[in-house]
């Protein structure tokens, strides 16, 4: 009899004893940053920009950046998704850019001299580069080619 219960109350504890872990998941949100860069042949077409240094970036997340292409409207900005190339009576040039976990190199490429474009498609272009945590992304495709659906969620910090 004593076994009997011996093995009822250790049912009991080992039963009642269940472990409860909560995991609180938190998708970050896509991080968004505006600057303004200049292409010249003294930065040989090329503008670096370091990420602040409190903005982490995890091998997962997903970078990128946008070019400012035009105004419409008076003051709508159309956003272009890089690589961009454009097609020009000199040639054809690119805006394009490449990127670690801390900083982003944005470039220009042509088949012709890049000093023959007028200024206003080198000098004060804004762009937009768009850190994406991987959770964020996969539950929000629409974000990776549509920048309406990127903005409607990211944390905005702008740098001119």
């Amino acid at each position: 009899m004593k076994r009997i219960l011996l093995s009822l109350v250790t049912l009991f504890f080992l039963y009642s004893c269940e472990k409860n872990t909560y995991v609180e998941e938190t998708a970050e949100l896509p991080r968004v940053i505006e600057i303004t860069a200049d292409f010249t042949p003294g930065n040989n077409y090329s503008f670096l920009y370091t990420l602040p240094t409190n903005m982490v970036v995890y091998e997962s997340d997903i970078i990128l950046v946008y070019l400012e292409e035009q105004v419409v409207n008076g003051n709508e900005s159309v956003w272009t998704l890089l690589p961009q190339s454009f097609f020009s009576d000199l040639g054809t040039f690119q805006y394009s850019y490449n990127h670690t976990y801390y900083d982003i190199n944005l470039m220009m490429y042509g088949n012709f001299n890049l000093q023959l474009l007028p200024t206003n498609l080198t000098l004060g272009q804004r762009f937009r580069i768009a850190v994406l945590p991987a959770a964020y992304a996969a539950a929000h495709p629409e974000a990776l080619s549509n920048m309406n659906a990127l903005m409607r969620d990211a944390q905005t910090q702008i740098n001119f």
